[in-house]
């Protein structure tokens, strides 16, 4: 039976269907998200990835439904009293049944990070056997709707089941904005797109690797020569790089990214989506497939983590879902795109660091405000006191003008002296996490079976993270979810 983990006040559920990369179907990567203060209303759950469903709702059914009576038939609906499912009013004696009527009412939209099957394929084959009364909503950054048309609801690999191209209309393409829409939203939550009931999100590019094909590193730059140029998500119109296309002409750094795929450098995106809580600001973090940056041709994870950390600052984000392959012992040139604990101790570390920054500049916006009204303050006070019922020689105006430049610069020195300790602090804690990442909790997904005898590779996994962390002292929990886990945030 899962295990669920609970906090005072949960203001987000997220329901573990799948957890794992594979090789096992039955365990692919799929999560279901709602918040608390929708009640388990029409609509209000978001799947987040679907490479196993409906199958793995009636798993978890068959577990928490109570026993049949002769009496049963008079009771329907009944209200489930344990499980992940908790509180939820079901219509129908099977778990078979109730999973579809779930997937029917209230899973009304899918949040896809990427199209590879490993994500999709329990979407893909539900859709077709279980229609509502309204398209359910696939959304997703427009590559990624664009691959779902062209490679999956084309009529060859499956039926066009979308809206677009004359098709069965049992799908509505939901295309988002990188970095949130602009037009979308006020306050902390500009740029965020409701959802579904309750619930809305803001997405960012990230990179899953490279093809193989034409390409001999696998995945990441490992085993490129050094230099090799990087796309960075700001710099590929200042980068150096120049490729040829398959009839020969030279391609500019922008050709490389918008011409055919067999003629670019095939960066492979993933997604990663900022899910809030509209009632109460609460956030969690979930990461498709990615590699790290320190690897990686397209290095875009910095950017996310420049997102959060004013939220980890804050207190809004509860937690961060995020892969982790393999363990340690994977080689470098073998990842794939993916991540082992050591990188994701890296890029956590790289999370400290922007809250380091962001903590440096409110501390730097709050000091210029400081000084802001204390100056306000003297000029007021020099002004009363240059009145025309408080006569002052020009002499006297000059040395009172004199007098505020000192205190001025005495307060400067005073700040870059506190300024100067703080630097002092850091570097004598530079390498160090400094716990900064304190009530954060880190959920590792994705992780890969090895089908031997050994440690499984989520404990494997979870150890050797814990031992970085007692080196690194990042303050964050990490957690390596099961099949059924309802976890709250």
């Amino acid at each position: 039976m899962g295990s669920t983990r609970e906090v005072d006040e949960p203001k987000m559920q997220v329901i573990v269907l799948g957890c794992g990369g594979g090789p096992r179907e039955d365990n692919t990567t799929s999560f279901l998200v709602r918040s608390t203060a929708t009640k388990w209303s029409r609509g209000s759950l978001l799947a987040v990835d679907a490479g196993t469903h409906l199958a793995a709702i009636t798993r978890i059914l068959e577990k928490h439904l109570p026993a049949k009576t002769s009496h049963d038939a008079d009771e329907l609906p009944h209200t489930l009293t344990e499980g992940p499912f908790k509180g939820l009013k079901l219509p129908n004696f099977s778990a078979s049944a109730n999973a579809g009527y779930i997937v029917r009412t209230i899973v009304d939209a899918y949040l896809i990070t990427h199209p590879h099957l490993d994500h999709i394929s329990g979407f893909v084959i539900n859709t077709s056997s279980l229609p509502g009364t309204r398209p359910k909503r696939l959304a997703g950054l427009p590559s990624t709707i664009n691959a779902f048309k062209e490679h999956i609801f084309n009529n060859v690999i499956w039926p066009n089941l979308s809206d677009e191209n004359n098709g069965a209309g049992l799908v509505t393409y939901m295309r988002l904005v990188e970095g949130g829409s602009p037009a979308m939203g006020d306050g902390e939550g500009k740029g965020y797109m409701e959802i579904c009931e309750g619930l809305s999100v803001k997405t960012w590019s990230v990179s899953h690797g490279h093809c193989i094909e034409k390409h001999s590193h696998r995945g990441s730059n490992a085993g490129l020569p050094e230099g090799s140029p990087r796309l960075g998500p700001t710099s590929i119109s200042q980068m150096e790089l120049s490729t040829r296309s398959s009839s020969g002409r030279i391609l500019s750094p922008a050709d490389v990214l918008r011409t055919d795929p067999y003629d670019r450098v095939c960066v492979y995106d993933s997604s990663a989506y900022f899910i809030r809580d509209i009632a109460s600001g609460r956030e969690v973090l979930i990461f498709g497939d990615v590699e790290p940056d320190s690897i990686s041709l397209s290095p875009r994870n910095k950017q996310v983590w420049s997102e959060a950390a004013p939220k980890v600052v804050a207190g809004q984000l509860g937690a961060i879902f995020i892969e982790c392959s393999y363990d340690d012992s994977r080689s470098e040139d073998t990842l794939f795109g993916h991540l082992a604990p050591r990188y994701l101790i890296e890029e956590l570390k790289s999370l400290v660091a922007q809250v380091h920054s962001y903590n440096g500049r409110a501390k730097e916006k709050k000091k210029r405000k400081r000084i802001s009204e204390r100056n306000e303050l003297r000029q007021r006070s020099t002004r009363t006191s240059l009145s025309k019922d408080s006569p002052v020689s020009p002499l006297t105006r000059t040395s009172r003008r004199s007098f505020e430049f000192e205190v001025t610069q005495a307060d400067g020195i005073e700040e870059q002296s506190d300024g100067a300790a703080a630097a002092s602090q850091e570097h004598s804690m530079r390498g160090q996490g400094e716990l900064l990442l304190r009530g954060i909790k880190v959920v590792v997904i994705h992780t890969k079976e090895k089908l031997d005898d050994g440690p499984a590779i989520g404990d494997l996994i979870l150890q050797e993270l814990l031992d970085w962390e007692s080196e690194e002292q990042l303050g964050c929990e990490f957690i390596v979810p099961k099949f059924g886990d309802a976890l709250y945030f």
